[in-house]
């Protein structure tokens, strides 16, 4: 089993070992929530048995509260506890199924640069191909381009460039930059769509014609016709747009006939002004003409499709004429209109138990409201292809950046380098909040991003990975420390993602056989700068100067860990961190790790196999397909571990997180799920496929995080503060 993802692994376990024999060579030198109170008694009855966390050292929590790194440990003296909840499933998942970015059983690589040509996640014997100079990262003011700042990257020897020089415009790096130049300005205007523009007129109506289901039945899997394919394998992009009319956010997922190049269907995903979304589903044919709409309100979007049982609007198109204009209410209360007796025909044949609605046998308000509505959906499918087809395809690289209390650095200069050979690409700056956010084009490829500031210490993040079909690629905040300061004494602890220890009271210790750590972000290559050696208990001191590193925990049996630390003052003293056994061939293993704030967070894997569907969580820790909740914590770190043991590609999946500690007390406009430093790691039985980031300083609860389809995943990166009417995250 291979997969396919959007992140190109930088370290294989071969690689590791090759950096375990690095280790003996490097100089050793000094380197630098509370438990959620009770919810509703019901609730807390849960779990009375289950294991009890490992006490951890308390840690001052820096200023403020709203970022506090997933680093800051505090102690936890009890434990959040839940009802067990059981849902039912059909309110669930109605027909999953959408948008991805990891292939699971296929050679196509999805990383910029070559790696195994086009496998960035086979296997592979080589060694690191040189070792980085152990010059200290460059710092360089907004206003300010000193020289340090071009000391060598941390990341296969590169030399990073402090100053920005277009190349040739024939060249590829030439072109790439003034790409991104165009994106960042293009952005800065917001792509934008005019949905009730009348750009083409209503066909004429035969009173012969009914709704041809080719496209919608197809697509969705449940027959087959000539010219059409499944979605599952169709190829995915995603743009984002704002409603001109409302001033709204419009995510769109799209996909594409890959035999015609044809987008068969659209979904655009409208955010409201009251938190919830409305979803607008558009089918196309193969002459690219609208054949079936349907929109509805939700609170979170679960892709799917227009079943019956479903609320909601359906638009059944022919010709560029309304056929059918059917509506489901909540409740099950279903109508139609159709526009002509052989129409109707075919709806009794389908829909008995339906109420129709002849159009010519109704009075002249409702034929007057039918032609409106077929002018208007006949419009807005029309526009949206041409509009979101047309549109630029960019992704976005954002984060935020800290001092060591954790307040934002404004005006910090952001440099965007190509990863494989340090070329500066494009130069930005920090709001007055810390955040920045640089627009690429959505095409694999790989990043680097320096963050400067007088005076402080420059920080990097490597190995950002961008897919064409990724909207937003997050990153884990940066923390930046002036020069100096006295060593911390650091203890790391190894433990198992997947077994409790014998007590039931913690997960169990794992030997680490090489702690290495590396300055900056995902910085899995470079120079190493400080080693650490477990000993019989599995716990390893090391002094590291203040600063923001890479720790690597390499042990027999198990995937390498690379997580980050931050060293401060006044900050955490004790750090665990946690292994996934090494996956077996067909399997995937999902671990989410976090903060001390909030107690509880929740993995949530969704599957449909047919139209079989599945939930595991933690009111149902497994299923017939083979999917298990092995370990749910509740007491804040994590971890929570989810397996898929029989991984098929002809199978859906969707994993999110929703934040129990906040969500169950209805406080669905908490911040603390956003600032836990929740990471989820994807692992297969080629190593770790995948690392998504929780967006940082945004209101919410469910953090929906990645799709796999057709054997590929891909980030969805959604985050809702609006969850009232799919209560089934948090109740019976």
């Amino acid at each position: 089993m291979k997969v396919e993802s959007s992140e190109k692994t930088e370290e294989t376990k071969t690689e590791a070992a090759a950096a375990t024999e690095q280790s003996g060579t490097a100089a050793a030198t000094e380197a630098e929530v509370a438990t959620a109170e009770g919810a509703e008694k019901k609730l807390t009855e849960r779990k009375e048995t289950e294991p009890k966390k490992t006490e951890q050292k308390k840690a001052k929590q820096p200023k403020p509260s709203a970022s506090t790194s997933p680093e800051e440990k505090k102690t936890e003296g009890g434990k959040s506890k839940k009802g067990l909840l059981l849902i039912p499933l059909f309110l669930l998942l109605a027909g999953l199924g959408v948008v991805l970015g990891i292939r699971i059983g296929s050679g196509l690589g999805s990383g910029g640069g070559s790696t195994k040509q086009n496998d960035p996640f086979a296997k592979r014997d080589t060694q690191e191909s040189g070792k980085a100079a152990g010059t200290e990262s460059g710092e360089s003011g907004a206003d300010s381009e000193s020289a340090e700042s071009s000391a060598e990257s941390g990341s296969e020897g590169t030399k990073r460039e402090e100053k920005l020089v277009l190349a040739a415009e024939n060249t590829e790096l030439g072109t790439l930059q003034r790409k991104i130049a165009e994106l960042n300005s293009m952005a800065a205007a917001a792509q934008r769509i005019d949905l009730s523009a009348v750009n083409h007129a209503v066909g004429t109506r035969n009173p012969g014609e009914s709704w041809n289901s080719d496209v919608f039945y197809t697509l969705e899997g449940y027959e087959n016709r000539p010219g059409y394919v499944n979605k599952n394998l169709c190829r995915l992009e995603q743009k984002q747009l704002i409603n001109a009319a409302t001033g709204n956010r419009i995510d769109y997922v799209i996909y594409i006939n890959p035999n015609d190049g044809v987008a068969n269907k659209i979904v655009a995903i409208e955010y409201l002004v009251s938190g919830s979304l409305q979803v607008t589903e558009y089918y196309y044919d193969a002459n690219r003409m609208p054949r079936f709409v349907y929109q509805y309100d939700i609170d979170n979007y679960v892709a799917g499709y227009a079943v019956p049982e479903k609320p909601g609007q359906r638009f059944l198109f022919g010709s560029d004429t309304l056929l059918t204009w059917r509506e489901v209410r909540d409740g099950g209360f279903k109508w139609n209109c159709a526009a002509n007796a052989t129409e109707a025909e075919r709806l009794r044949k389908s829909w008995s138990a339906n109420t129709i609605f002849l159009y010519q046998n109704e009075n002249a308000d409702m034929r007057r409201a039918f032609d409106e509505r077929e002018s208007i959906m006949l419009n807005a499918a029309y526009n949206t292809y041409e509009t979101v087809m047309n549109a630029q395809n960019l992704t976005s690289i954002s984060g935020y950046a800290y001092d060591e209390q954790g307040n934002g650095i404004g005006a910090a200069a952001v440099r965007l380098y190509r990863n494989e050979d340090g070329k500066l690409l494009y130069e930005s700056q920090t709001d007055a909040d810390g955040k920045y956010q640089i627009y690429v084009p959505s095409e694999a490829r790989q990043y680097m991003l320096q963050i400067a500031k007088q005076p402080y210490q420059a920080c990097e993040i490597y190995g950002i990975g961008v897919e064409s079909d990724q909207l937003v690629a997050y990153q884990t905040p940066v923390y930046l420390f002036e020069r100096g300061g006295a060593a911390i004494d650091y203890r790391l602890k190894l433990g198992d993602a997947l077994h409790y220890n014998e007590s039931r009271s913690g997960m169990q210790t794992v030997i680490a056989s090489a702690i290495n750590l590396r300055e900056g972000i995902n910085n899995r290559t470079g120079t190493i700068v400080a080693t650490a050696k477990a000993d019989e208990s599995g716990e390893a001191d090391v002094q590291l100067k203040p600063g923001v590193y890479t720790v690597e925990l390499i042990a027999s049996g198990y995937e390498t860990v690379y997580d980050t630390l931050v060293a401060r003052q006044n900050g955490e003293t004790e750090r665990e961190f946690f292994a996934a056994p090494t996956v077996g061939s067909g399997q995937v293993s999902i671990v989410l790790t976090w903060g001390a704030v909030p107690a509880d967070l929740d993995s949530h894997l969704f599957t449909q196999r047919g139209t079989e569907t599945s939930h595991v969580w933690f009111g149902s820790k497994e299923d017939s397909f083979g999917n298990d909740l092995d370990v749910d914590d509740t007491s804040s770190y994590g971890p929570e571990t989810v397996t898929i043991k029989q991984f098929s590609a002809q199978d859906y999946y969707k994993y999110c997180v929703f934040d129990f500690t906040n969500g169950v007390r209805e406080n669905t406009q908490s911040y603390e799920l956003s600032n836990s430093g929740a990471t989820v790691q994807v692992y297969t039985d080629q190593g770790l496929a995948a690392t998504y980031h929780v967006p940082t300083n945004r209101p919410g609860v469910v953090w929906e995080i990645f799709e796999i389809r057709n054997g590929r995943i891909t980030p969805i990166q959604r985050y809702y503060n609006y969850v009232s009417s799919q209560d089934w995250w948090m109740h019976s």
